[in-house]
């Protein structure tokens, strides 16, 4: 505690060193250098070899709390062009829905195709899996895999392809 004490007896003298920095606050930075004294101060770098104040290290501990405190304080800025871009939550939650819709549509459409495509296609939609991996897993040829994907591809196009446009332009209402 007695270093917190000689270093202290200076207090008006630290806060004219920091106010020479350009700070608005001061006096919060020369409490911060306080606290780093406290925590990581040592007798020997506080003070010089005649017991007073090593001002060096002193003066460097405050620009360095003062940096730190600029980069605290710093705000960014936002234009209120940019608010205008912002989507609220209401549109999150119309996308979800719209994206539910078109899957449902997806659902409903690969119901009507055969049972082989539509086990095809869902192992590739739903596992993520590649045609070669498919290939290897199932012992189907790769070419039979491709042309089967390539159709039922197209048939997902042509029947729910508009609704899929629309939910990439953002008109949901269009959506079935």
């Amino acid at each position: 505690m007695e270093l917190l004490s000689k270093v202290s007896s200076q207090h008006k003298e630290w806060v004219k060193i920091v106010t020479t920095f350009g700070s608005d606050y001061p006096e919060d930075v020369v409490q911060e250098m306080y606290i780093r004294v406290h925590k990581y101060g040592q007798k020997e770098k506080v003070l010089n070899e005649s017991g007073e104040v090593n001002l060096f290290y002193i003066w460097t501990l405050l620009r360095n709390c003062w940096h730190d405190s600029n980069k605290l304080n710093k705000l960014e800025f936002i234009s209120i062009e940019c608010l205008h871009t912002l989507s609220s939550e209401i549109d999150h939650v119309e996308k979800h829905e719209a994206f539910h819709r078109i899957e449902t549509l997806i659902e409903e459409e690969t119901k009507t195709w055969h049972h082989y495509d539509r086990m095809l296609f869902d192992i590739y939609r739903k596992k993520t899996l590649s045609m070669r991996d498919i290939a290897k897993e199932t012992n189907i040829s790769l070419t039979s895999i491709f042309h089967t994907l390539k159709n039922c591809k197209e048939r997902i196009k042509e029947n729910v392809g508009e609704d899929y446009e629309d939910y990439l332009n953002d008109e949901f209402e269009l959506i079935r």
